[in-house]
């Protein structure tokens, strides 16, 4: 439990920050860190904290992260604790470490230029510094982390991977027990949701007890207690897995520079799709910047080849061309496995016309707007028009709600292979890592021929004869209209593309799209990315969003709907206009109603790098809401 204040307490015996103690609050006792240590209180009849000296005092580094973290999201003063807490109680010590099964460690391999390159120059970057780790799919980026890090393990210090996925994680294990031995006394310790207590327990405890090692795991693994940190990375730090999107709402990446900086750490950002965000700062100069050009033993860039849904003469209800299925033919034909890849599982409200391929933007915003029913809907202001009859670019009759499922993609498939032996990796099929585990290690074995698969097949996976990637809905990503809409298509679809001809045989990528003129699919064939970006910086500078601006959301939900935007206009009302900051909403949230609860959403928005959230405070502070309303602060929404 976060409380939403600090509390006072009397203590039975002398303590300082960072003191462990179990607290009552109401009827139930919690775990408790002394924040601050005071002369006297204002409040009178104060309950007694009882101390905890059988658990390591936080570092002040520690302490001072999680303090920065509240005031910065704007969230109670325990919630980072709480995160690595479960159940608000401090896991009791491992008993043993687990067991694992022996390794011989495998020798160190010989860097290429480029990775000794990298490495001497974080080397040489002495203290706090960023870093951005630049390197295309497949060019031996873990090879960097694993140099690194046998420095900070050979000076007897603690290092965080951060990665995006869970599912990750196992592979980043096996990795590492493979290069450096199982039985290495700084063997790594996993950090995640999934794992089982025992191993909470003994990763909780070595890192709070100051034991030299790596912790490897999800975002939520910043808020362990280090006690030695010198080293912090984020595997793919593009990936939107980083920010907590429920409860305690912080961005796993811009956390990790903070705790590195704290803790006077180098801190390596890396992917083969920056950030915006993450690219600027490294342009700017603000972050050192090292490149990984090329893929590490590999047949090179499987080329991508743009297929025109306009042009192509489908079959009625089906989401394959023709030139799709072809080139799966042939590839399950030499005895290799193909990939296709989804934007989501389900379906998803795009309007498109199949004649020209026009989407429908809001007259108020740079957004594309979505299907509701039988009206359009802006997500960003709340606009709504009519369904139109016609094309407003063709006037033809056009116009089709686009959005293909995977199981639909999985009939299509086996009509078409029935003997192909098909998979499915959404995340209906999936719901445990050790089930995404099981299929990748099915996809290594060969004992599949053709894999369906949404976001969660796109990450770091290595599979050696997968030569073909087909992206069914390469138009999707873009018909939610947001600001980082192009961006993460444009990360995504990179990403998938790289899991084409990994090993020696050549790959081959096949793109559908209802808009082949688009800037971001002739940036993806020609490997045009920083003219991309370039491209996509001065539309977010225009429009003076992040990194250009800052940006507050506020959602507010409740059972009753009337209830709910009553209390949005309220809070809109309310606001006291300031230069160069707009308040945008109320609008729907992009899912209105979820478990029986509406949802609708205000956006603060500043076109000034300036912090926001005091101004925020202030205009939440003195607007009453009802009981019933629940509202939530997102501080750099994404």
């Amino acid at each position: 439990m976060a409380l939403p204040t600090l509390l006072d307490y009397r203590c039975s015996v002398p303590a300082q920050p960072g003191d462990w103690l179990t607290l009552p609050v109401g009827k139930k006792d919690y775990a408790g860190v002394v924040a601050e240590v005071l002369d006297h209180s204002p409040f009178q009849n104060l309950k007694t904290a009882t101390p905890r000296p059988d658990v390591p005092r936080l570092h002040p580094t520690t302490l001072a992260f999680y303090r920065w973290v509240a005031r910065y999201t704007m969230s109670a003063p325990g919630e980072a604790l709480r995160v690595a807490l479960p159940k608000g109680h401090i896991p009791t010590p491992p008993t043993r470490p687990p067991k694992l099964p022996a390794f011989t460690p495998e020798p160190a391999p010989v860097l290429n230029d480029a990775q000794a390159s990298a490495v001497a120059y974080v080397r040489a970057r002495n203290g706090p510094a960023v870093t951005l780790l630049d390197g295309v799919t497949g060019s031996g980026k873990t090879e960097v982390y694993f140099t690194l890090i046998a420095d900070i393990l050979a000076k007897g210090g603690q290092a965080l991977v951060l990665v995006p996925e869970i599912a990750l994680t196992p592979q980043w294990l096996a990795r590492f027990r493979a290069r450096f031995g199982a039985e290495h006394p700084t063997a790594p310790w996993p950090w995640h949701s999934g794992l089982a207590d025992g191993a909470r327990r003994h990763t909780w405890w070595a890192v709070a007890q100051g034991h030299s090692g790596v912790v490897v795991g999800a975002r939520s693994a910043l808020f362990l207690p280090f006690t030695n940190l010198q080293l912090v990375i984020v595997d793919e730090e593009h990936d939107p897995s980083y920010k907590q999107s429920e409860g305690f709402l912080y961005h796993g990446r811009d956390c990790a520079v903070r705790l590195a900086t704290g803790w006077q750490a180098p801190c390596i950002l890396a992917s083969a799709t920056p950030s915006l965000e993450t690219w600027q700062h490294a342009q700017l100069g603000k972050y050192g910047h090292v490149t990984l050009p090329t893929r590490h033993g590999s047949a090179g860039h499987a080329p991508i080849h743009i297929i025109d849904l306009k042009a192509a003469k489908m079959a009625k209800d089906s989401y394959l061309s023709p030139a799709l299925t072809q080139a799966v033919r042939e590839t399950l034909a030499k005895g290799e496995q193909a990939l296709l890849f989804l934007n989501r599982r389900g379906n998803a409200p795009l309007l498109l016309c199949t004649q020209c391929g026009h989407r429908h933007a809001c007259s108020r915003c740079s957004t594309t707007m979505v299907v509701h029913g039988d009206m359009l809907q802006c997500h960003a202001c709340g606009l709504r028009e009519p369904f139109p009859d016609l094309c407003p670019s063709c006037h033809t009759t056009s116009l089709r709600t686009y959005g293909p499922g995977t199981r639909k993609v999985v009939a299509d498939i086996q009509a078409a292979f029935p003997s192909a032996r098909v998979a499915v990796a959404d995340s209906d099929a999936l719901t445990t890592p050790k089930q995404l585990a099981e299929l990748i290690a099915q996809v290594e074995a060969r004992t599949l021929d053709i894999l369906v698969g949404t976001q969660m097949v796109v990450k770091g996976h290595h599979f050696p004869h997968l030569t073909c990637v087909g992206i069914v809905d390469a138009d999707m990503g873009l018909a939610h209209g947001e600001t980082r809409a192009a961006e993460r298509v444009f990360q995504q679809l990179y990403q998938v593309a790289g899991r084409a001809g990994r090993a020696h045989a050549q790959g081959h990528v096949f793109l559908q799209t209802f808009s082949p003129e688009h800037p971001l699919f002739h940036a993806l064939i020609t490997h045009q990315r920083d003219a991309f970006y370039a491209a996509e910086l001065d539309a977010r500078k225009a429009w003076h969003d992040p990194p250009f601006g800052r940006q507050i959301a506020l959602q507010l939900a409740g059972r009753d709907e009337p209830t709910v935007i009553s209390a949005a206009r309220t809070l809109a009302q309310s606001w006291t206009p300031h230069a160069s900051i707009r308040l945008l909403g109320p609008a729907p949230a992009p899912t209105l109603k979820i478990r029986d609860v509406y949802r609708y959403r205000l956006l603060v928005k500043s076109e000034t790098p300036a912090p926001l959230q005091s101004l925020v405070q202030t205009w939440i502070e003195r607007t009453p809401l009802p009981k019933v309303i629940r509202l939530t602060v997102d501080v750099d929404p994404l």
